[in-house]
C-alpha cells in the first residue's frame, strides 16, 4: 500500500472543514440531531479513492448521544469525507513514500536493528577478546616479576642440591638407593597437598597472602633440614614441608606470569632463573661437603635466601588479592565448583601428565647423574658435580634463549623437534662409554628439553579459563613435580637391584612418553607475539 502525505496547508483546511461539518475540534463533541446528521454527511459508509470503506451505523433512537465519527484505516488519499480532490499545484507537493518507508512511519521502532538473543548465551570464545591486564604501576609490575624470579631461584637452589648431596646422605644414614629415594616420595606428598589446597588458599586469603604463607612454610622446612643429621624420618618430613611450599609457589608464579604480555617469553625466563639456581647449588654443596662440612649445613644457605625472598614478596604481592579474568569468563559458572571443573578438564590432566614425565626425566637425570658418573663412568666427585651443573646450566640457558625460536616455529612443533634431538643425544650418552661424551650430551639434553615446562604452562593458559588458573596451574605444577619424586624413586629401586646404569635408558623412555603425551594435548591457535 502506497501512502501519499498531504501538504500541511491542505491538511489544515481539511481539518477545519471536518471540525465545522461534524461539530468537533480536537476532543470536543457537539450534540446534533439525527436529521442534521443525515443532511450534513452520510457517514454510514465512507468510500475511499481506492475503494477502501469505513462503516458506521447510527440508530435514530440514539439522538441523545454525542456522536463522534469513527475512524477507520483508509488509504492515505482518503479522509473521513471521502476522496479529497487535489489541484495540480498541490499534487506537485505530494511526497510519495515507499511501502518500506511507510511501515517505518507507522512504527518508528522498526528502524532500530533487532538484536537476537539466545539462551544459553553463545560462548564468547567465538569472539576474539583481548586479555585483561593487571592494573598495576610499572614499578610494581617490575617488583612482582623480580620477586617471582628470586622465589624460583631459591626453589631451584634447593632442588638442584639434592643430587649432589645424595651420596653423602646415603653415607651419613648408611642407607641404600631405594631408601634414600624416600626423600623424593616425601617431596611428592607435599606436591599432592599443594595441588589440593593451593587454589582454595589463594581464594580464601588472597593471591599475595597465599604466596607469603608458602614462603614461611618453606622457611620452616629449611630450618628442619639444617638443624639435624641424625633422624632420617625428620629429614623426610622437612622435604615434605619444602615440597608443599615449592609447589604452591610454582603454581602461583605460573598463574601470574600467564597474565603478562608475551607469557611464553616471560615464563621461559622465570624457569630459566629456576635453572640458574639449580646450576649454582650443586657447586656450592659439593664445595662444602668435600671440605668436611656436614651436608645439613648447606640448608643454612636456603634460610639465608628465604629472608630476602619473603621481604621482596611482601612488598610485591601483599595487596594482590586475585588475578583478573577474561570478559568471556563468568565467575558464577565456576563459583563453588572451580576445583571440580579443574579436576574434570582434559586439557589440565593431559598437560599435567606431560609435565610429570618431563620433570621426572629432568630430575632423574639431574638427581642421579652424579651417582651414575661416579659408578659407571668412574669420574671424580668434582667431575660428577660439574656434569650435573652443566645439565642445569643447559636448562637455564635454553629457557632464556630458545623461546624466540619456539615462537617462530610454533610451540607445538618446537616441542616435537626438541624431543627428537634430546632422545638422540641421550642415546649417545648411554652407548658411548666416555665421560666427556656423557658430560657434553647431558648438557645439550638440558638445552633441548628446557622450554617444555614453559610451553605446557602457556598452552594451558590458552586452553584453561582464567578463573581456573590458580587451581589448574597448582594441579599441573603439583602433578608435574610429583614426577620428580616418582621417577627418581623408580630409578632408585631399579638401581638397587640392577645397578645405577638404568638411569640412561629410563630417561630415554620418559622422553619418548613425553612425545606421545604432547601429541594428545588439544590443539590451540598459534600465538602471535
Amino acid at each position: 500500500m502506497s501512502v501519499d502525505i498531504l501538504p500541511p496547508s491542505l491538511q489544515a483546511t481539511l481539518t477545519e472543514q471536518s471540525a465545522v461539518t461534524h461539530g468537533f475540534a480536537g476532543n470536543d463533541t457537539t450534540e446534533i440531531s439525527p436529521s442534521e446528521l443525515a443532511t450534513t454527511v452520510d457517514v454510514s459508509e465512507v468510500v475511499g479513492a481506492t475503494g477502501a470503506t469505513s462503516t458506521q451505523q447510527i440508530s435514530e433512537g440514539d439522538a441523545h448521544l454525542a456522536v463522534r465519527p469513527q475512524f477507520g484505516r483508509l488509504d492515505s488519499g482518503d479522509t473521513m469525507l471521502g476522496a479529497v480532490p487535489v489541484d495540480k499545484h498541490a499534487a506537485e507537493e505530494l511526497v510519495v513514500v515507499t511501502p518500506e518507508q511507510a511501515s517505518v512511519a507507522e512504527d518508528p521502532l522498526r528502524s532500530i536493528p533487532r538484536l537476537n538473543y539466545s539462551y544459553p548465551p553463545n560462548q564468547a570464545a567465538d569472539i576474539p577478546v583481548e586479555p585483561i591486564a593487571l592494573v598495576e604501576s610499572k614499578g610494581l609490575h617490575r617488583l612482582r616479576i623480580a620477586s617471582a624470579f628470586l622465589t624460583l631461584f631459591l626453589a631451584g637452589w634447593n632442588g638442584g642440591s639434592t643430587g649432589a648431596l645424595l651420596p653423602y646422605i646415603e653415607a651419613n644414614y648408611k642407607i641404600n638407593y631405594a631408601r634414600v629415594s624416600l626423600l623424593f616420595v616425601s617431596t611428592f606428598l607435599g606436591y599432592i597437598v599443594a595441588a589440593a589446597c593451593a587454589g582454595t588458599l589463594s581464594r580464601r586469603v588472597g593471591f599475595g597472602h597465599a604466596m607469603l604463607i608458602s614462603i614461611i612454610i618453606e622457611l620452616a622446612g629449611n630450618i628442619i633440614n639444617s638443624s639435624q643429621q641424625v633422624n632420617f624420618g625428620l629429614m623426610c618430613f622437612g622435604f615434605f614441608v619444602v615440597g608443599t611450599a615449592f609447589a604452591t609457589q610454582f603454581g602461583l608464579c605460573n598463574a601470574y606470569f600467564a597474565t603478562l604480555n608475551k607469557p611464553l617469553m616471560w615464563t621461559s625466563i622465570l624457569h630459566g632463573i629456576y635453572g640458574l639456581g639449580s646450576f649454582a647449588s650443586p657447586q656450592v654443596a659439593t664445595a662444602m661437603v668435600s671440605r668436611g662440612v656436614p651436608y645439613h649445613f648447606f640448608y643454612t644457605t636456603n634460610i639465608a635466601l628465604n629472608i630476602p625472598v619473603f621481604a621482596l614478596a611482601w612488598f610485591a604481592y601483599r595487596n594482590l588479592h586475585a588475578l583478573p579474568q577474561q570478559p568471556n569468563e563468568r565467575a558464577d559458572g565456576y563459583s563453588g565448583s572451580v576445583l571440580r571443573a579443574t579436576l574434570t578438564s582434559r586439557a589440565v590432566w593431559t598437560l599435567a601428565t606431560f609435565l610429570m614425565l618431563y620433570v621426572g626425566a629432568e630430575e632423574s637425570l639431574g638427581g642421579w647423574i652424579v651417582s651414575y658418573v661416579l659408578e659407571v663412568r668412574k669420574g671424580s666427585p668434582e667431575g660428577a658435580s660439574w656434569v650435573a651443573s652443566s645439565f642445569y646450566l643447559g636448562v637455564a640457558l635454553g629457557r632464556i634463549f630458545l623461546p624466540p625460536l619456539s615462537m617462530l616455529i610454533g610451540e607445538r612443533r618446537a616441542v616435537i623437534i626438541y624431543l627428537v634431538f634430546a632422545i638422540g643425544l641421550e642415546c649417545i650418552a648411554w652407548f658411548v662409554p666416555v665421560l666427556a661424551s656423557t658430560a657434553v650430551c647431558t648438557a645439550f639434553v638440558g638445552v633441548a628439553i628446557s622450554t617444555f615446562y614453559a610451553a605446557a604452562i602457556t598452552t594451558g593458559g590458552k586452553l584453561v579459563p582464567r578463573s581456573m588458573h590458580a587451581d589448574a596451574f597448582a594441579l599441573m605444577s603439583s602433578v608435574g613435580q610429583s614426577g620428580s619424586a616418582f621417577w627418581p624413586l623408580i630409578i632408585g629401586i631399579m638401581s638397587t637391584k640392577k645397578g645405577i646404569w638404568v638411569v640412561e635408558p629410563t630417561v630415554v623412555a620418559l622422553l619418548g612418553a613425553q612425545g606421545i603425551c604432547w601429541l594428545l594435548v588439544p590443539k590451540v591457535g598459534r600465538r602471535v607475539e
